[in-house]
C-alpha cells in the first residue's frame, strides 16, 4: 500500500472514532458533530485514495447511517433523488455523442485557420474550443476529448525539447480553459445545476439566459487572461506553416457532415435553443430538455449511441460523488452545522461593502480548495449557509451563491481535481507549473467577480 493510502487510511480513522469524544459544548449537537465527522473523514479518504472514489462514497452513504449522521437509510440516499444527478448521467451521454463525430475536430480545424498558426494562436484555438464544448458538455469528457487531439498535434515538432515545452502550455492550458467555459451555462457543470437547486429551494429561479449575462462576461475575460498567462509563463515553440498544414490534413476530417454528425448537431442545436427558451418557458427545464435530447440519440434512424458505448462511458465515480455530496449537504443543513459554519466564518452584521465580501468569498472557496479539491463537497457545505447568511443581511442571495459555484468550478491551484489529471497523467508537466500561472488566473477571476457579479445581479433585479 502507498504511504498517501496508509496515511489517509489512519487519519479516516482517527476522524472516524475521534468524533465520538468531541462534546457538544463547541456549539454543535452530537448529530452536527457526527454528520461533520463523516464527510471530513470521507474527504480525506478521497483525497488520499484509499478507496476508488465510488466505493468511498457508496461506504459513506453507510458511514452516514451508522454513526447516526442521517436517521435512516432513505435520509442517506436524499442527495441521489435531485434532478441534477440525473442530467449528471443524460450529459455523459451527450458528450459521447459530440467525441463519436469530427465535431470536435472541424471545430478546432476552422479555429486554427480562423487564428492563424502561430503557435500561441494555436493554444489560443485549443482554449477557445475546449471554452466553447465545455459550456454545453461535460468537463472531464471536453478535457478527454482534446487530450487526444492535442497529443496528435505535438508530433508535427521534431525536436524532443521543443514537444515538452509545448505540451507544458497546452496540456496545462486545456483544463483551465476547460473548467472556465464550464462556468457559461448552467449546462456547463453539474455544480452550476447544483447550485440552482439551492436558490429554487428558497424561492428564486435563474434563467438559463440570466446565468449567462451573470457568467459569460466573467468567462470571456478569463479565458483570455488566462491564454495570455500561460502562453507568457510556458511559451509553445514556433511551427512552420507546412507544419500546421499537415497536422490539419492528419486530422482526416470529412469535407461533408455525415448522417450521424448532422444529427448531433441538429440535437445539440435543439437543446441550446430550447435551453435558451426555458427562461421565459420554465417547463423546458435544464434537465427535461437535456433528457429529451439524450433519448433522440438512440432513435431508429438517428442511432449516433448504442446502449452499450453509452454505459461504457459513465463516469460512475461522478455520479456518486455528487449523489453523496448533496445527501451530505442535506445532513449539514437538517443537524444545524449550516447556521454553525456561518456563525464561525462570518459575523450576522451586515458588511460594509458587498463586493468586499464577494471577494472574501472567492479567496476563502479558492483557498479551501486546496484541501478539500472538490466542488461538489464545497458547495453542499456552504450553499445552504450562504443563502442563509445572505437572508440575514438582506441580500440576494444570487450575490453569494454565484461566486461560490464559479470558484469552486475552477479548481485548478494544483492538479488534484479530475480534470486537471488528465492533462498531468500525460507527463508533459509537474505539480509545481501548474501554480506559476494558476494563482494569477484565479486572483484574476476573483476579481472579475467581484466587479461583475453585483452589479449583473442588481441589474437583472434577482
Amino acid at each position: 500500500m502507498k504511504r498517501t493510502k496508509i496515511i489517509g487510511f489512519l487519519l479516516t480513522a482517527l476522524v472516524l472514532s475521534g468524533m465520538l469524544f468531541v462534546p457538544e459544548s463547541i456549539g454543535l449537537h452530537k448529530t452536527g458533530i457526527r454528520t461533520l465527522g463523516v464527510l471530513t473523514a470521507v474527504i480525506i479518504a478521497l483525497v488520499t485514495e484509499i478507496l476508488p472514489i465510488g466505493i468511498t462514497c457508496i461506504l459513506g452513504i453507510a458511514l452516514c447511517v451508522i454513526f447516526g449522521a442521517v436517521p435512516d437509510i432513505s435520509g442517506a440516499l436524499s442527495g441521489f433523488t435531485n434532478h441534477v444527478l440525473f442530467f449528471t448521467l443524460v450529459s455523459f451521454g451527450i458528450s459521447e455523442a459530440i467525441a463519436t463525430v469530427p465535431l470536435s475536430n472541424r471545430i478546432l480545424a476552422l479555429l486554427i485557420k480562423f487564428f492563424g498558426v502561430k503557435s500561441k494562436n494555436l493554444l489560443f484555438a485549443v482554449m477557445v474550443c475546449a471554452a466553447a464544448l465545455s459550456s454545453i458538455m461535460s468537463n472531464v469528457a471536453t478535457t478527454a476529448v482534446l487530450i487526444t487531439v492535442i497529443l496528435s498535434f505535438l508530433k508535427v515538432y521534431d525536436n524532443p525539447e521543443e514537444r515538452r515545452q509545448s505540451g507544458k502550455s497546452f496540456m496545462i492550458g486545456l483544463p483551465i480553459a476547460s473548467m472556465i467555459g464550464g462556468m457559461m451555462t448552467p449546462a456547463g457543470s453539474p455544480l452550476n445545476l447544483l447550485a440552482l437547486g439551492f436558490l429554487e429551494d428558497a424561492g428564486i429561479y435563474v434563467s438559463f439566459v440570466q446565468w449567462m449575462i451573470i457568467a459569460a462576461p466573467i468567462t470571456v475575460i478569463a479565458l483570455v487572461m488566462a491564454w495570455i498567462i500561460i502562453s507568457r509563463v510556458f511559451e509553445p515553440a514556433q511551427i512552420s506553416r507546412e507544419k500546421a498544414r499537415e497536422y490539419i490534413d492528419s486530422l482526416q476530417i470529412p469535407p461533408y457532415f455525415d448522417h450521424k454528425e448532422r444529427c448531433v448537431c441538429v440535437i445539440m442545436a435543439g437543446m441550446i435553443i430550447l435551453w435558451v427558451l426555458s427562461s421565459w418557458f420554465p417547463v423546458l427545464n435544464i434537465t427535461v430538455v437535456g433528457t429529451v435530447g439524450f433519448g433522440l440519440l438512440f432513435f431508429p434512424g438517428i442511432e449516433v449511441l448504442t446502449w452499450e458505448e453509452y454505459v461504457k462511458h459513465v463516469s460512475w465515480a461522478s455520479y456518486f460523488l455528487i449523489g453523496s455530496m448533496m445527501t451530505f449537504g442535506n445532513a449539514l443543513n437538517q443537524s444545524g452545522v449550516s447556521e454553525w459554519i456561518i456563525d464561525m466564518l462570518f459575523s450576522g452584521k451586515t458588511p460594509v461593502s458587498v463586493s468586499l465580501i464577494v471577494l472574501i468569498i472567492c479567496l476563502l472557496v479558492f483557498i479551501l480548495l486546496i484541501p478539500i479539491p472538490i466542488g461538489p463537497a464545497l458547495i453542499s457545505i456552504l450553499g445552504l449557509p450562504f443563502i442563509t447568511l445572505a437572508q440575514s443581511w438582506g441580500i440576494s442571495p444570487v450575490i453569494l451563491l454565484m461566486p461560490l459555484v464559479l470558484c469552486a468550478s475552477n479548481c485548478y491551484l494544483l492538479p488534484l481535481d479530475t480534470v486537471p489529471l488528465l492533462t498531468y497523467a500525460t507527463g508533459y508537466y509537474k505539480i509545481a507549473d501548474m501554480p506559476k500561472v494558476s494563482i494569477a488566473i484565479q486572483l484574476l477571476t476573483a476579481v472579475l467577480i467581484t466587479i461583475w457579479i453585483p452589479f449583473s445581479v442588481g441589474f437583472l433585479h434577482l
